[in-house]
């Protein structure tokens, strides 16, 4: 009898070493696809990111630019500049630490109260959470995802779960493996949301497989597409760059 209650014991158990197996197995592909030398991931903890393309959000497609420049998990500046000429606009937020402001033109900034900075943070977390670089911390409890498609192709997914922060699935190529899309719910104007960034174009970028087009979609509507990106990577960034814009 107690053998048997051992080998009932070991079969519950079984199912779910495999699958921390599949798990593991699945964030280490993803990993080296992305990068094959260990040392040229960690680059992606202080980078930049310089994109164009253009904004649909508004009532005509617009030109748009964007710089991203990061230290995760702690800071991180966005900066947009919307249409040509003497049309354009300008969007700077910026986050450091537990504070965050946004400046629109030459508008005097304004900082964020507690919901605005909360649901920076999700947005922020997410844009992280897509450099792959927290799939091996602790606090990250990863899953197997459903299989999906992305633009016809197959790819599979792992969730991603940490405390006090929205549930983040990636998605990968079934063949490469490089990340072709991350979902996630968050606020957008005071109402939660379903957030799409898709990703494509990879090109080899200081060691690093990285995208070099991506699409933010929301609620099914697509916000914006980058049709370029370029990507730099830092020793540092100065903290200047994180103050009170």
């Amino acid at each position: 009898m107690r053998r048997l209650l051992l080998l009932f014991s070991f079969a519950l158990l079984y199912p779910a070493l495999a699958r921390s197996d599949e798990v593991t197995d699945l964030r280490d592909r993803a990993i080296k696809a992305c990068a094959k030398d260990p040392a040229d991931f960690k680059k992606l903890k202080t980078h930049t990111l310089k994109a164009k393309g253009i904004w649909r959000s508004g009532p005509e497609p617009t030109p748009v630019s964007f710089e991203l420049a990061a230290v995760w998990p702690s800071q991180a500046r966005f900066h947009w500049e919307f249409g040509v000429g003497a049309a354009k606009t300008s969007l700077t937020i910026v986050g450091a630490d537990d504070r965050a402001w946004r400046k629109v033109g030459d508008m005097k900034s304004v900082e964020f109260g507690v919901e605005d900075f909360n649901d920076f943070r999700a947005d922020a977390y997410a844009i992280w959470v897509s450099t792959l670089t927290t799939l091996n911390d602790l606090d990250s409890r990863l899953a197997i995802g459903p299989p999906a498609k992305v633009n016809g192709e197959p790819v599979v997914s792992l969730k991603v779960t940490r405390r006090s922060w929205p549930e983040i699935t990636l998605y990968f190529d079934e063949k490469t493996m490089l990340l072709r899309k991350m979902t996630y719910k968050a606020r957008e104007a005071g109402v939660t949301a379903n957030k799409e960034l898709i990703y494509d174009g990879h090109k080899l970028s200081n060691g690093l497989m990285l995208p070099s087009k991506q699409s933010m979609i929301l609620q099914g509507r697509e916000i914006y597409s980058w049709t370029e990106m370029e990507y730099a990577f830092p020793e540092k960034i100065e903290a200047k760059l994180f103050e009170k814009p």
